[in-house]
């Protein structure tokens, strides 16, 4: 069984990622959650249980490459989102102290902008 990642969007959405492709919350019902390819020109769908850990449906094709390495710009646009609602620190104290984890092998990926 492939292992499924779990991470929030920016808006506190569930997401998750599997081999290397990264899936948005499209809608819940009480058994199961139904996501959809991140890459909005992509049809592929996969269905989880409720509490989205394992596939109830199997991902369906995509019609491009996975992206993985989107995954540390999403989580580094989480983390200032949230800074900066949860504290008085100014904008630029923020990114300083957040982009000092980011790690340099995403450091060229721009997915965050």
């Amino acid at each position: 069984m492939s292992q499924i990642e779990q991470f929030s969007s920016a808006k506190g959405k569930p997401m998750i990622l599997h081999e290397g492709y990264i899936y948005t919350v499209e809608r819940t019902t009480t058994t199961k959650s139904i996501f959809r390819c991140k890459n909005r020109d992509c049809k592929a769908r996969c269905h989880t249980n409720s509490s989205m850990d394992a596939f109830v449906s199997q991902p369906t094709p995509h019609c491009h490459a996975p992206q993985p390495d989107r995954v540390p710009a999403i989580q580094l646009k989480n983390e200032i989102k949230a800074r900066a609602a949860t504290t008085d620190e100014s904008t630029s104290t923020i990114i300083h102290s957040v982009l000092r984890t980011y790690p340099l092998s995403a450091a060229g990926h721009r997915g965050f902008m």
